[in-house]
């Protein structure tokens, strides 16, 4: 009788199972790695950082994507790497590069959350939409062999055209919702 009441089973829908079936397939290796990067961020995002580096590492990504777009790494042939490589490599240095420049300016001074909760959530969603924008950089930069490590449904939340230009857009506009308000009639930091 007990087998009876214990032997559930589910019944969904053959793209819902398909689409799961794709994000938990152990190989997609490409899928772990993306769901690290945002257990990471969203760590990193809570403990370590307030909203004015948040916004100082949005901004740095962004000019970062710009710069790597523009730069002509074909006629230049500064690195002697695969392109794709050299394309990270340079990402993450103007990345950083600007980061430092942008932390040493008082132009994002910011006022501190002081309630735990709304600082955990204003983490949480930036964290994610910060790797959402930083998995559809990276994903463009792969070459066509290493994107097979992804899943499908990866490649079509991530690196399709109009998931890459939400993922872009995203980021501001959660900006612009969970600015902080501040008292006594000083302007908000951003």
């Amino acid at each position: 009788m007990w087998a009876l009441i214990l032997d559930l089973s589910v019944k969904t829908p053959e793209s819902v199972s398909t689409v799961a079936g794709q994000m938990t397939n152990t190989s997609y290796v490409g899928n772990i790695l993306i769901g690290l990067i945002l257990v990471v961020m969203v760590l990193v995002y809570g403990f370590l950082l307030d909203p004015h580096n948040i916004l100082i590492n949005l901004l740095s990504m962004y000019v970062g994507l710009a710069v790597t777009q523009i730069f002509p790494f074909a006629s230049w042939n500064i690195f002697d790497l695969p392109l794709w490589l050299g394309q990270l490599v340079f990402f993450s240095a103007v990345a950083i590069l600007m980061a430092m420049v942008l932390s040493l300016t008082h132009l994002f001074k910011i006022i501190y959350v002081r309630n735990f909760f709304t600082r955990w959530f204003s983490a949480i969603v930036t964290a994610f939409l910060h790797s959402g924008f930083l998995a559809s950089i990276i994903l463009v930069f792969l070459p066509a062999s290493f994107l097979s490590q992804f899943s499908p449904w990866v490649l079509s939340v991530f690196a399709s055209e109009k998931a890459r230009f939400w993922w872009a857009i995203l980021p501001m506009v959660a900006l612009f919702f969970l600015r902080h308000k501040t008292k006594a009639g000083r302007p908000p930091a951003y």
